[in-house]
């Protein structure tokens, strides 16, 4: 037995050989993102070139895309042209091209390089209205990750016999409170109690992508968790809620990046299909941009919520660690001053948490 271990340690260590394997080089890949709604006029669109990055604030300057001419254009031949305005960010010059229910609309680039490319024509469908944002309180929180929040859920009714897929986002300002700083200045600091500057809101937005088809629920109503609103402290949560309508295409698109990037890296994953947008070179059509332009009608609700069951020795036992050194308004990014209200929530709803 042991010259039988002898020559299996042997073999073992004989057969590892270390292996280079050539590093695969890809070119850049234009990456668009944007679409055109019913809301009121401007509207962004994002282009840059793929690259080595995880997140968007790893982009360099290479990356975005300064000098393209891009416009957006409908079935009509009205069109708008969209300017440059910041990093890969451009926006629409005319106010007055608005989205309408029953068009179609498709973007246009021409990058510096001579390509063009050309999305091809979305048609913006209607959207039910929200017939309203029912709230609940999620007590479980995990320290130092995240505090206790208010789960947001749209009420919608879908129209019956047609075939709908639903996109929603949401945005708003929350409570936010801080050691605050001197009420005047060459005044001494007095600690949180006596502190001005202690309270601000902060802006909020959610970025998933949020997703739905009709397929179950044709004709009934849905509820779609839409918005999970941390508490950071007592007040108004100021919360707008978006309904899209998108086309069955689109849906498709974001249904492939969602299963894509949920992939748990298993064998058993299914294997990953092409994400393919709807974005090509008119020039060569097998040369295809990475991202989605989409057009939708839109539905809001904007609401105000109150969680007047909360108290703060309560709030200062989970939420401690949220509270940050000096004035609310400059240690948390994108906040307000505490009676600053946030600007269009004064015919808001109002809902109360007892």
């Amino acid at each position: 037995m042991k010259y039988i271990s002898v020559w299996i340690l042997f073999f073992l260590f004989s057969c590892i050989r270390r292996v280079d394997p050539p590093i695969r080089t890809v070119a850049p890949i234009l990456v668009v993102e944007g679409w055109i709604t019913t809301d009121p006029a401007p509207y962004q669109i994002k282009l840059s070139y793929s690259g080595q990055y995880t997140a968007a604030f790893q982009l360099t300057d290479k990356q975005f895309i300064t000098d393209a001419d891009v416009r957006i254009e409908d079935d009509l031949g009205h069109s708008t042209s969209c300017t440059w305005v910041s990093e890969g960010n451009y926006q629409t010059t005319d106010s007055g091209f608005v989205g309408l229910v029953g068009r179609s609309y498709r973007l246009i680039i021409q990058l510096s390089n001579g390509k063009t490319y050309s999305s091809s024509p979305e048609k913006i469908e209607p959207v039910p209205p929200i017939d309203s944002v029912s709230v609940l309180y999620d007590s479980t929180y995990i320290t130092d990750i995240r505090p206790t929040q208010l789960v947001l859920s749209v009420h919608t009714h879908d129209p019956g016999g047609i075939q709908n897929y639903y996109r929603w986002t949401a945005s708003g300002y929350i409570p936010r409170r801080s050691s605050g700083a001197p009420c005047s200045l060459g005044s001494p600091p007095c600690g949180m109690e006596c502190s001005c500057y202690a309270f601000c809101v902060q802006y909020l937005s959610n970025d998933q992508i949020n997703i739905f088809a009709d397929q179950f629920t044709d004709g009934n109503e849905i509820v779609q968790p839409v918005f999970y609103s941390p508490i950071y402290w007592m007040g108004v949560h100021f919360i707008q809620v978006n309904q899209y309508s998108i086309s069955r295409t689109a849906y498709e698109f974001w249904q492939t990046f969602l299963e894509q990037t949920n992939r748990t890296g298993s064998i058993l994953d299914p294997l990953p299909a092409s994400l393919t947008g709807n974005i090509y070179n008119i020039a060569d059509s097998g040369d295809r941009a990475l991202g989605y332009f989409s057009a939708s009608m839109v539905a809001s609700k904007k609401v105000k919520i109150t969680p007047e069951f909360l108290q703060e020795y309560y709030l200062r036992s989970i939420a401690g660690a949220y509270i940050k050194q000096g004035d609310c308004q400059y240690v948390f990014p994108n906040a307000l001053n505490d009676d600053e209200s946030p600007p269009g929530w004064e015919t808001a709803e109002s809902i109360e948490l007892k």
